[in-house]
C-alpha cells in the first residue's frame, strides 16, 4: 500500500511539473516577440501593365498590377493576422490607362487588395483638388497627410493626418507626410490655396498625440525622398519606421538612422517591399527586421503567377483604350532616350515640336516632364502618352535676354535637372558659384543679347513658376497654344521617320 501511495505521489508530481512547463511555454508565447509584416510600395504612377526595364532584367518584363497583386496576396498569407499594406504616394499619374480615367483603375485595384493607408504624394495634386477628392471618396482606405493644410491652417476635407491600425494586439500609428516641394513640383494653380508644412515641425506633436492614444509603433508614411527621410529620422525622435517614396530609390536593405528603420520600394511597381519585424508587445521595441533583401522583384514572365481578379480589372479599362492607343502616329530611326542632366534626343525632338507649333525663337521643357523612353521603330499613341503623361499646354511669352540668362543660370545648377531646349546653344560649367556658370549662349547663330526681346515657348507648368523657375512668371504678352502632347504628335506626323542627333545644345565645360 505504501508503494502504491508513493507511486501516486510521484505521478502527481510529474503532472505538476508538466503543467508548470506548459504554463511557462504559454507565458513565453504570450510575451515573446510579435511577428509584424509591412508590405509597401510607392511611386506606382499608374503602371498597371508590365514593362521591360533593362536595368532590372534585359529579357523578362517586370511590374504590372496583376503580378504585383499575386505577390501581395502570397506575402500576406504568410502572416495573415499580422500584415499591413501601405503606399507612400504618387500612385495615379503617369500611364495612359490611369491618366485617361483619372486614377479610377488604380483605386479599384487598391480597394480590392485592401490597402490600409496611402500618403499623398506631390503628383496626387496634378489633376487638381476636384479629382483628388473624387479619388479619396472612392477609396476604401484613408488618404493621409499631416503636412498639407488650407491657407487657414485647416486640413483638406477627407484627408487625415494619421490612422491607428491594430495587428496581433499591437497598436500601429501611421502618419502621412507630403513633401513641401509639392508647392512647386505640380502646377502652382492646383495648390495655390494650400500650404505645405515642414515635417520636422509637425511630427513631434503628432507623435506625442498618437502615443497618448496608445500607439506601440509609430510609422511615418513619407513622400519626401530618401535624403529627406534620413534627415527626418535624425531630427525627430520617436519614429520607429519610415516608409518612403518620391525619390524612386530601391532600398534593397533596410537602413537605420538611430532607432529609426527606413525603407523605400523603387518605382512603377517593379518591387514590392516586404519588411518583417519582430516587435516586443510590452515595450513596442523592434528587436529585428528583415535580414535579407527587403525588396521582392515583381517579375512578369510567362511562368509567373497573376491574380485573375486584378487582371480582369486592368483588362476592362485597357480594352476601352485599345484601338485609339494602338494607332501609329510616327516613327523614329533611333532610340529616343531621356537624360535629365544633359541634352537628350527625346528632349531635342519634343522641344523642336514645341517651337515649331508656336513659331517661337526658343522652347524650354523640364526634363522631369518626360517620363518614358521611346525605342526605335513605329511610335504609337500609347508611347506618346507614356512619354508625356501630363496635360500640359504650350505657353508663349516675351522675355529679354537678361531674363533668359537667369533661367539658364538656374538650369545650370542642375537642382531640378537641366532644361531641355530648342533654338539655343548654351555653354556652362557644372561647378562654380551659382549665378556664374553660364559661359556663353547663342540664339540660332547669334549671341544672346541682354536687352533684346525673344519669343519663348514653355509649358504652362514652367510658365506658372514650376520647378522654382519664377522668371517665367515675368513673361509679357503670354498666349496659350496646343497641348505639348498634341504638338509632339503633329510634329511626328509631319517629319517621320525622325532621326535626331545630339547637337551640342547644352555643352558642359570641365
Amino acid at each position: 500500500m505504501k508503494i502504491m501511495h508513493a507511486e501516486k505521489v510521484l505521478i502527481r508530481a510529474v503532472f505538476t511539473i508538466i503543467l508548470l512547463l506548459l504554463s511557462s511555454l504559454c507565458i513565453a508565447e504570450v510575451h515573446g516577440p510579435v511577428a509584424l509584416t509591412v508590405l509597401h510600395l510607392n511611386d506606382f504612377h499608374g503602371r498597371l501593365l508590365p514593362s521591360l526595364v533593362k536595368s532590372v532584367d534585359e529579357k523578362t518584363p517586370v511590374g504590372g498590377a496583376a503580378f504585383l497583386a499575386q505577390m501581395i496576396e502570397d506575402e500576406r498569407a504568410k502572416n495573415p493576422e499580422g500584415t499591413i499594406l501601405l503606399s507612400a504616394g504618387d500612385m495615379f499619374q503617369g500611364s495612359p490607362e490611369s491618366n485617361i480615367f483619372r486614377g479610377e483603375p488604380v483605386i479599384e485595384v487598391m480597394n480590392y487588395l485592401k490597402f490600409d493607408a496611402m500618403a499623398l504624394g506631390n503628383h496626387e495634386f496634378d489633376w487638381g483638388l476636384g479629382p483628388l477628392r473624387r479619388l479619396e471618396a472612392s477609396a476604401a482606405f484613408p488618404f493621409l497627410s499631416a503636412t498639407v493644410t488650407d491657407r487657414g491652417g485647416k486640413g483638406i476635407p477627407g484627408i487625415r493626418p494619421f490612422v491607428m491600425l491594430e495587428r496581433k494586439g499591437l497598436k500601429i500609428a501611421v502618419i502621412g507626410i507630403t513633401t513641401p516641394e509639392t508647392a512647386y513640383t505640380t502646377k502652382p494653380d492646383n495648390v495655390s490655396d494650400l500650404k505645405f508644412l515642414d515635417p520636422v515641425k509637425v511630427l513631434p506633436g503628432l507623435i506625442r498625440k498618437v502615443k497618448e492614444k496608445g500607439a506601440d509603433i509609430v510609422v511615418v508614411l513619407c513622400h519626401s525622398g530618401l535624403d529627406a527621410d534620413r534627415r527626418l529620422a535624425g531630427a525627430v525622435g520617436g519614429i520607429d519606421l519610415i516608409v518612403g517614396g518620391h525619390s524612386h530609390t530601391a532600398v534593397m536593405y533596410p537602413e537605420r538612422v538611430g532607432k529609426t528603420i527606413i525603407v523605400q520600394a523603387g518605382y512603377y511597381g517593379i518591387y514590392l517591399g516586404v519588411l518583417n519585424l519582430a516587435v516586443d508587445p510590452e515595450t513596442g521595441m523592434i528587436h529585428s527586421d528583415t535580414g535579407t533583401k527587403e525588396l521582392r522583384t515583381v517579375f512578369a514572365g510567362p511562368d509567373d503567377r497573376i491574380d485573375r481578379k486584378t487582371a480582369e480589372i486592368v483588362r476592362t479599362y485597357r480594352d476601352r483604350l485599345q484601338d485609339s492607343f494602338a494607332s501609329v502616329v510616327g516613327e523614329t530611326s533611333v532610340d529616343l532616350m531621356r537624360i535629365d542632366r544633359g541634352e537628350s534626343l527625346v528632349g531635342d525632338i519634343v522641344t523642336d515640336a514645341m517651337r515649331e507649333s508656336s513659331g517661337a525663337d526658343i522652347a524650354f521643357l523640364s526634363s522631369g516632364s518626360m517620363r518614358a523612353d521611346i525605342t526605335k521603330g513605329p511610335i504609337t499613341m500609347e508611347q506618346v502618352f507614356s512619354l508625356l503623361p501630363f496635360d500640359d499646354v504650350l505657353m508663349t511669352m516675351k522675355l529679354t535676354g537678361k531674363q533668359i540668362l537667369r533661367v539658364l543660370e538656374q538650369s545650370a545648377t542642375l537642382e531640378m535637372g537641366l532644361l531641355q531646349a530648342s533654338g539655343m546653344r548654351v555653354f556652362y560649367k557644372e561647378t562654380g558659384p551659382a549665378g556664374s556658370r553660364v559661359l556663353g549662349a547663342n540664339v540660332g547663330n547669334k549671341p544672346l543679347e541682354m536687352e533684346q526681346v525673344y519669343r519663348v515657348t514653355v509649358d504652362d507648368f514652367l510658365a506658372a513658376g514650376g520647378d522654382k523657375y519664377v522668371t517665367f512668371k515675368e513673361g509679357k504678352d503670354a498666349v496659350y497654344g496646343d497641348m505639348v502632347r498634341d504638338a509632339f504628335i503633329s510634329y511626328l506626323r509631319r517629319h517621320s521617320p525622325v532621326n535626331p542627333r545630339i547637337e551640342g545644345r547644352s555643352v558642359a565645360i570641365p
